[in-house]
Formats: C-alpha cells, sequence, structure tokens
C-alpha cells in the first residue's frame, strides 16, 4: 500500500468538486433558513449506546473504537437523527416544541461500497400533525428546484400500512417477508407463499399489494384491499398529506409506494424517498420517528429527512448544471512591490473578482503560462522594465496597456471591452 493510497470507500475531492460541493450546501442553507430551520453540529464520534438503543443494526454498522479516558465503547457517527434526538432530549428539555434543526456533514459506515455519506438532513420535532410531514415533502422539493433539478419524485409510503397488511393477512417470517417486499422480489415472493402454503384470497391480496404503486388512486385502491385499522389510519394520514401538497402545488411530485416498508427501524410512520429518472439510486430519504426522542427521555413526536450530497453532486455535474470553477485576475509584479498589487488586488476583489497574486519568484513568461494553464481569464503584469510598465494580457499573445494613475479602473475598463 502506497503513501498516496485511501481506504476503499471514502473520497478527496479536488479544488472544482470542492467548490461545487460548497455550493450545493450554500443553495442549500439559502433554502432551508427561509423555512426557520436553525443550524446544529453534533459531534463526529460519541458513545456507542446512543445509537445501539436507537437500532441495533447501527453498532453493525459503526466504526468503533474504544475511548482510553473511561473504556468505553466510542462509534464514528453512523446516522444523524440518532443525535438529534439526544440533543433535543438533553439540551432543550426545558424549550417548549417544535424544533427545528438542519445540519450536513458526513455520515460513515463499516460496510461494503461507500463507507463516508456526506448528507444535508432537517428534522421537525415536536409536532404531530401531518402538515408536519407535507412540510418536510415542500422543504425538499424547494431545495431541489433552487439547485436547478426538474424531473424528480418522492415516493411516499407508510410503514404502519405494512404493518397492517401483514397481521391482517398472518403472514409469518415477516423479516424475510419484508426483505423480499423491499427488494421488489416477485418471484421470491410467490415461493415464500408457495412454501408456506399461502392460497387464494391472501396470496391474491398479497400480490396485489406489490402494484399498490402510483398516483393518489393508489391510496382508493389500498382501501378496498385491506380492512385492518391499522392499514386505515396510515392510508388517512396520506390523504391528509396528499392534500396539503396539492394545495401547495406539489401533488404531481409525489408518487405513492405502500408496497414495501423503508426507513430504518426508527420510522414508524410515513416515509420519504427521493429519486431522479438519470440517477439510479436514492438522493435521499427520511420519515416520521416518534418514539425515537422518548428513548433519550423525552416523549415528542418527530419527523425529519436527510439528502445524500454525494449524489445530488454526481446528478447535478451529469446534467451540466454547474457553471465551471471562476478565476478572473492572476496579478504578476515584477518588482515585488507588495503595496501596490496588494491595492490592485484589493480594489479587484471589493467589486467581486477574484484575484490572486503570484508569490513564486520566477520568470514571468512561466507564470504567466501557469495562470492561464490553470484557467485564469486575465493576467495582470504590473512593473515590467520595458514600455510599457503596467499590462493586462487577455490570452498568451493578446495584452493591452493599463493607466499607472489607475490600474484597477482601466483593467475594468478593458475587458468591458474584450
Amino acid at each position: 500500500m502506497g503513501l498516496t493510497e485511501i481506504p476503499e470507500g471514502f473520497k478527496t475531492l479536488l479544488p472544482e468538486e470542492a467548490e461545487r460541493r460548497n455550493r450545493i450546501l450554500f443553495l442549500m442553507e439559502e433554502v432551508i433558513k427561509l423555512w426557520g430551520y436553525e443550524p446544529i453540529l453534533p459531534p463526529s464520534i460519541e458513545f456507542l449506546s446512543p445509537f445501539k438503543v436507537v437500532d441495533e443494526r447501527l453498532e453493525e454498522l459503526s466504526f468503533k473504537i474504544v475511548d482510553r479516558i473511561t473504556g468505553k465503547l466510542m462509534a464514528v457517527r453512523p446516522d444523524f437523527t440518532p443525535q438529534v434526538a439526544r440533543i433535543v432530549a438533553s439540551s432543550f428539555k426545558n424549550e417548549e416544541p417544535p424544533f427545528r434543526f438542519y445540519y450536513s456533514g458526513k455520515i460513515f459506515r463499516d460496510v461494503p461500497g461507500e463507507r463516508e455519506i456526506f448528507q444535508f438532513g432537517f428534522e421537525l420535532i415536536g409536532v404531530k400533525e401531518t402538515e408536519g410531514d407535507a412540510e418536510i415533502v415542500a422543504v425538499v422539493v424547494n431545495i431541489l428546484e433552487k439547485l436547478g433539478l426538474k424531473s424528480f419524485q418522492i415516493d411516499i409510503g407508510h410503514s404502519e400500512f405494512v404493518e397492517g397488511v401483514l397481521e391482517e393477512l398472518e403472514i409469518p417470517d415477516r423479516e424475510e417477508f419484508l426483505k423480499l417486499l423491499a427488494h421488489k422480489d416477485l418471484s421470491g415472493i410467490e415461493l415464500f407463499l408457495e412454501e408456506r402454503s399461502i392460497t387464494g384470497s391472501r396470496r391474491e391480496r398479497i400480490l396485489e399489494l406489490m402494484e399498490l404503486y402510483g398516483k393518489e388512486d393508489v391510496l382508493e385502491r389500498a382501501k378496498g384491499l385491506f380492512k385492518n385499522e391499522r392499514s386505515r389510519k396510515a392510508l388517512k394520514e396520506l390523504e391528509e398529506i396528499f392534500s396539503i401538497l396539492r394545495s401547495y402545488g406539489f401533488e404531481k411530485r409525489v408518487i405513492f409506494d405502500l408496497s414495501e416498508k423503508r426507513g430504518m427501524k426508527y420510522h414508524t410512520g410515513v416515509t420519504f424517498e427521493v429519486f431522479h429518472p438519470l440517477f439510479g439510486s436514492s438522493l435521499g430519504a427520511g420519515g416520521r420517528y416518534d418514539q425515537l426522542v422518548g428513548k433519550f427521555g423525552r416523549e415528542l413526536p418527530a419527523t425529519g429527512m436527510a439528502l445524500n450530497v454525494d449524489a445530488l453532486q454526481l446528478l447535478l455535474e451529469k446534467k451540466g448544471l454547474f457553471e465551471s470553477h471562476r478565476k478572473d485576475f492572476y496579478i504578476i509584479d515584477l518588482r515585488k512591490e507588495l503595496h501596490k498589487a496588494y491595492e490592485v488586488a484589493r480594489a479587484l476583489r471589493e467589486r467581486g473578482y477574484i484575484a490572486t497574486r503570484d508569490i513564486v519568484r520566477r520568470d514571468f513568461r512561466k507564470s504567466m503560462k501557469t495562470a492561464f494553464d490553470k484557467g485564469y481569464r486575465f493576467v495582470v503584469i504590473l512593473n515590467r522594465e520595458e514600455t510599457p510598465h503596467h499590462l493586462l494580457y487577455t490570452s498568451p499573445d493578446e495584452f493591452f496597456k493599463l493607466d499607472e494613475r489607475d490600474i484597477p479602473g482601466s483593467i475594468l475598463s478593458l475587458i468591458d471591452r474584450v
């Protein structure tokens, strides 16, 4: 293994990629702040127990280390939501809900494939009404539209609907069955039913369950198929959410998927997942988790969403929605008169231009070539011995004289012309 290698599943963002990442986060924050969400920054490493008590699978997913001070096991953050729940239950225990928080950063999971995932998430805690879930969807729509995406859809399901169906039809080996549903494995489900002698109406309704995917008419079809109270209540909540989203004008963004139970173990109700036809996997997921905050000592309903920023960036790059990385002026001072070069750079920066100083001692022709190779649009040469003394190069072979009395002003005048 070479010293320049990094572990599988981790990544480095080079300058242009990092610039794009920062742009995405800036636009996301612009939107989320307008909805009244406040930033929160949980630690990267916590004791393992808060994650384990929420979902034992998080223990399996975690990178684990031993705290040399306490001897306790710690986990590198595998999930943000339990952290936010802990913070609300402890640091805001005397404040009235609702709480609206957002965060961004990496989660780390010790699994094959991607082992660090950059997320932008937001949580609405202390609201049990379905309008809270509709708000989460609306925020996602606003964010994705702000990023320039148009053809995305948000799949909405309900874990309680599926649980009610399993109870009504008395399906055995529910975990195995749920895995088959999650993979939409029709042949696997047919074999599962055959092996357990599930026939007749029970079999037919299970197969129809897998077809409950589509627009709002899916909810009516589901009502005709399943009569248990648990599923009926879930369908009522979905109807309420859809009614709110329709009033917002977002009904075309929504697809109902009642055919599987999505999300983490702590999700207890409505679930969301974001997709785009040009991207093969999920762009983000979330849902309601009404019992999670209570595990840390304060009973509060909650709902939220985490967007996969890595996936979004790949999609935005694929669609060509990024401007090229801007590099405006490269300033080369041949006499190293620091004050003059600094004043020119400052004047350009005050006008919103990117201005970089060349501080490496070398032949100015090499510096100029380096600047154009790096993508700078203009090169400013100060104090050249030959006349004229100050020049603006628009290419390695084309230059213009600058006015000694107002170098920044003459630069700006020239670039308007060229």
